[in-house]
């Protein structure tokens, strides 16, 4: 076990260092062909910066294969909502509380703007809907994928109607550049390079959550659930804790959501229809904790003020997973 344990912390380690490159060197490109101050560009770049968990779903499906690779693939997909909801935002509040003892905020409480309403009603109301289909038919899944992919352009059109979307104002140059002297080729290079360690490090990472899984005795999909966003959503939590302990809290509270509506729109939409969407226990257990940790957040978002607290609930949630499956392994 220990052999399998090592060989996770280090594809672990492998696609955060991709997911960090990748993430940096298309923010600069894209800024640098000018798709940042576009809506164009603010609503492909969270389907960008999504590519490292994108890539961890297709090399589990497809590459890696069978049943394993569909439920460590079906995991990832749940797995990122939950640890922004729950761990995330967690750390989050905390960082807030830290903040404001080390007089770097004004407040505890997070004030932030209404517009966040739209993509966070869209999670709230949507993510449920992704568990309905694997009580139903065949039939069923394709409808519902379809119905999720039309889902996401509707939040597109409602985006670009209120022109409420996050845009890309300034990007760091590619880390590359540090002994590179030329920006936009050395992003492409960083980015090819960020591709290549992307897929090395999601095949040994799928490998490695399959053989752990049947070491402890736990579903696949279960360990990708809380293992696979370990590694690919730190930069977007690293980002919204600088902006928490800062005081700038709807570009903190709205980091965090970016990525989560491509997870109740687009992404289960793909997953629906490229794979069986059978689901288990684990599934339905992140479905639940985001879902309430949505709803509370939804309901201060409305008010405009988001306490400390209500963003630590979600520690409660992540715990409680984590002692289900690698103690009781359920």
């Amino acid at each position: 076990m220990i052999e399998v344990i090592l060989a996770l912390f280090t594809s672990m380690f492998i696609v955060f260092i991709a997911a960090m490159l990748f993430v940096n060197a298309i923010e600069f490109l894209g800024c640098q062909l000018k798709l940042g101050r576009s809506f164009v560009g603010a609503i492909l770049a969270p389907l960008f910066t999504s590519f490292p968990e994108m890539t961890i779903f297709l090399v589990a499906v497809f590459a890696y294969g069978g049943l394993s690779g569909e439920e460590i693939g079906v995991g990832t997909l749940f797995g990122q909502p939950f640890m922004a909801s729950s761990l995330s935002y967690g750390l989050v509040g905390v960082v807030v509380l830290l903040g404001y003892y080390l007089k770097k905020r004004d407040d505890l409480v997070l004030e932030v703007d209404r517009t966040l309403i739209i993509p966070y009603a869209f999670i709230t109301f949507l993510f449920p809907l992704t568990i309905v289909p694997s009580f139903m038919g065949e039939y069923s899944r394709h409808v519902f994928g379809v119905l999720f992919l039309v889902s996401y352009l509707v939040y597109v059109w409602m985006m670009y109607r209120n022109r409420m979307v996050e845009i890309i104002e300034d990007a760091d140059e590619p880390y590359i550049c540090r002994y590179f002297p030329y920006p936009v080729m050395g992003g492409v290079i960083q980015l090819i390079a960020a591709v290549v360690l992307l897929y090395i490090g999601s095949h040994e990472m799928v490998s490695s959550v399959d053989g752990l899984a049947r070491q402890i005795g736990i579903s696949a999909m279960g360990l990708a659930v809380i293992i696979i966003p370990a590694a690919t959503a730190i930069p977007e939590t690293v980002s919204a804790l600088i902006w928490g302990y800062r005081g700038k809290d709807t570009m903190c509270i709205g980091s965090l959501v970016g990525e989560k509506i491509l997870y109740s729109t687009f992404y289960p939409g793909l997953g629906l229809l490229l794979t069986s969407w059978v689901l288990d226990t684990h599934a339905y257990m992140s479905v639940a904790a985001t879902t309430i940790i949505s709803l509370i957040l939804l309901y201060y978002i409305i008010k405009q003020r988001v306490p400390w607290y209500a963003l630590c609930f979600g520690l409660f949630f992540f715990v409680a997973y984590a002692v289900l499956v690698f103690i009781y392994h359920i």
